[in-house]
C-alpha cells in the first residue's frame, strides 16, 4: 500500500510539473506569435484584421526590464523576496544599508536599518565578519529599466518643484497620486541646490573625494524615478551649477580669485560662487548631470548657469580654462558641452534664467552672461523665472508687478521666444506659487499665470514654492481646462 501511494504521489507530481512546464512554454510561444503577428499588422496597416486573438503591441510602449540581482556583491544571494548576506568583513549597518538599498523596496535608509535591527541579531550597529544578515522586502527580480522608459519627446509639462529633502521623504511618494489627480504631470527635484549638498548616492569623483553628499536625502533614486513614472510623472533633476557653497568650501581650486590680493574673491560674502570658467568646476557639474542621465531621469535642469552679480566685479579674476572670452560665450560653451554629452545619453537639458533677462537689457546680459539666443542654441528648454513679485516696483509701468501676474508671465514668454528665435527651443516658464509681495495670492492667481503662459506661447510651466506647499496650485489647476 505505501508503495502504491508513493507511486501515485510521484505520478501526480510529474503530471502537475508537466502541466506547469507546458503552460509556461505555451504562453511564451503564444506571446512570441502574437508579437510577430502584431509586427506584420503594424507594418502593413492591417489593423482591421478580424482575428480578435491578436494583441496589437507597440514596440515604443514596451517596458524593458532589468534583472535586479544579476550582479551581486560577494557574499550576497537573493531568494524569494529575501536578500541573504554573509559579511566578508566587519562593516556598519549604515554602510551596508547605503550600499544595498537600491536592491530593496525601502525608500529611506533609516527604515531599512530599523528593519535589519528587528529581524537580525546585530549589536552595536556593526555587522561582524561571517555574520549572516537577512534583508526582507527585496525589490522584484525584474524592474523597469528607467533609461528605457524615459520620454521620447518633451511633453507639455505641468510641473511642481521639490527640494532634495522633500523628495527624499517617504511622504513625497504619498503626494504623487494627489498631484496626478490635480493634473500635474512632472516633478522637478533638487539633486544639488545652492548649498552644494548632493542629495543622491553619487559616484562622481569630487562627491566621493570631498563627501559632498554627506547630508543627502534621496536614498533610493531608482525607486523615486520608478514611482514618479508609475504616477505618470515626467522626471526632471535640478542642479544648481556655479553657485555651490559646499564645493567652494571643500575645494579652494574651484573658487574665483581676487585680482588685487591673489586670494579668494569676495571673502565673507553670503553667496559662495565657484568659477564658471574653470574646467574643474564645469566638468564636475557635467559629470553629475551625466550620472543622472544614466539613472534614467527624463531631463536635467541647470540653474545658476551664470556669473555672480554680487561683489566687486572688477576684482574678480577668472581661470578662463578655455581661453579668455566674453561671459556670454563662456556660458554658451559650457552649455554646448553639457548638451552634447546629455544628448548622447538620450536625456534632455533645460536651463533656468532670470526673468528680467527676457527684457533683453544689456546690463543684465553682461553681468550674468545669459544671452538668450546663445543659450537657446545649446539646450532643449529655457525656463525664465517669471515670478511677478521679483520685478522691481514700477517695472514695465506697473506699480506693483506682483499683482499683475498675467502681464509679466505672458510678456516674458513672448520676449524669450523672440530672443531665442522662433522654433529653436521650448519656452517653459517658472510660475509663482507663493504669496510674497502679492496682495491676494489664491487659486485665481495660479490660473492667471497659467493663462499668461499659454497666451505667451509657453509650452508647459513649472510652479515654484520653496516650502513645497501647493494647495493653491491644486485648487488653481481645477480652474484651468485640461490643465492648460
Amino acid at each position: 500500500m505505501p508503495k502504491k501511494i508513493k507511486y501515485f504521489a510521484g505520478a501526480g507530481v510529474a503530471v502537475i510539473a508537466s502541466v506547469f512546464i507546458f503552460a509556461s512554454v505555451y504562453s511564451g510561444a503564444v506571446y512570441a506569435s502574437d508579437y510577430a503577428r502584431s509586427m506584420i499588422i503594424r507594418a502593413f496597416s492591417l489593423y482591421g484584421s478580424p482575428d480578435a486573438t491578436v494583441s496589437v503591441i507597440s514596440a515604443a510602449n514596451f517596458k524593458k526590464c532589468i534583472k535586479t540581482f544579476s550582479s551581486l556583491p560577494r557574499g550576497m544571494t537573493h531568494f524569494a523576496g529575501v536578500i541573504f548576506y554573509r559579511a566578508p568583513q566587519n562593516m556598519s549597518v549604515h554602510d551596508f544599508s547605503e550600499q544595498t538599498i537600491e536592491l530593496t523596496e525601502y525608500y529611506r535608509i533609516y527604515e531599512m536599518e530599523q528593519s535589519l535591527a528587528g529581524i537580525n541579531r546585530i549589536t552595536g550597529n556593526i555587522i561582524n565578519a561571517g555574520e549572516l544578515v537577512i534583508v526582507k522586502d527585496a525589490a522584484p527580480p525584474f524592474v523597469p529599466d528607467n533609461r528605457a522608459n524615459r520620454a521620447a519627446a518633451i511633453p507639455y509639462v505641468r510641473g511642481v518643484y521639490f527640494t532634495g529633502d522633500s523628495a527624499g521623504s517617504s511622504r513625497f511618494l504619498e503626494k504623487l497620486p494627489v498631484l496626478k489627480a490635480a493634473g500635474i504631470n512632472a516633478i522637478v527635484f533638487d539633486v544639488k541646490d545652492i548649498t552644494g549638498v548632493v542629495h543622491t548616492g553619487s559616484s562622481v569623483e569630487q562627491v566621493k573625494k570631498f563627501n559632498l553628499n554627506r547630508h543627502g536625502a534621496i536614498d533610493n533614486l531608482p525607486k523615486l524615478i520608478r514611482e514618479c513614472r508609475r504616477n505618470g510623472m515626467y522626471v526632471i533633476a535640478r542642479i544648481a551649477v556655479f553657485r555651490d557653497h559646499l564645493l567652494y568650501e571643500s575645494d579652494p581650486l574651484c573658487r574665483i580669485k581676487s585680482r588685487s590680493t591673489g586670494g579668494e574673491w569676495n571673502p565673507g560674502e553670503r553667496e559662495k560662487w565657484c568659477d564658471p570658467t574653470s574646467s574643474r568646476v564645469q566638468e564636475y557639474n557635467i559629470s553629475l548631470a551625466c550620472e543622472l542621465a544614466d539613472y534614467g531621469v527624463d531631463e536635467v535642469q541647470f540653474d545658476y548657469i551664470r556669473f555672480p552679480t554680487v561683489g566687486d566685479q572688477d576684482d574678480a579674476a577668472y581661470a578662463w580654462s578655455s581661453g579668455k572670452m566674453e561671459k556670454t560665450a563662456a556660458v554658451a560653451a559650457f552649455l554646448k558641452n553639457a548638451h552634447q554629452r546629455l544628448r548622447a545619453k538620450n536625456c534632455f537639458l533645460s536651463i533656468d534664467i532670470f526673468g528680467v533677462v527676457a527684457w533683453g537689457k544689456n546690463v543684465d546680459i553682461e553681468k550674468t552672461g545669459q544671452q538668450v539666443d546663445l543659450l537657446a542654441a545649446n539646450c532643449d528648454v529655457i525656463s525664465p523665472m517669471l515670478y511677478p513679485s521679483h520685478f522691481n516696483n514700477a517695472f514695465d509701468g506697473f506699480a506693483r508687478p506682483g499683482d499683475n501676474p498675467y502681464h509679466f508671465v505672458m510678456t516674458g514668454c513672448i520676449k524669450v521666444r523672440e530672443l531665442a528665435g522662433k522654433g529653436r527651443v521650448i519656452v517653459r516658464p517658472w510660475l509663482q506659487a507663493f504669496a510674497w509681495r502679492v496682495s491676494k495670492y489664491n487659486a485665481s492667481y495660479i490660473a492667471e499665470q497659467v493663462k499668461g503662459s499659454a497666451d505667451g506661447g509657453g509650452y508647459g510651466y513649472l510652479f515654484w514654492n520653496a516650502s513645497n506647499k501647493y494647495d493653491e496650485v491644486i485648487q488653481g489647476m481645477a480652474m484651468v481646462p485640461a490643465g492648460r
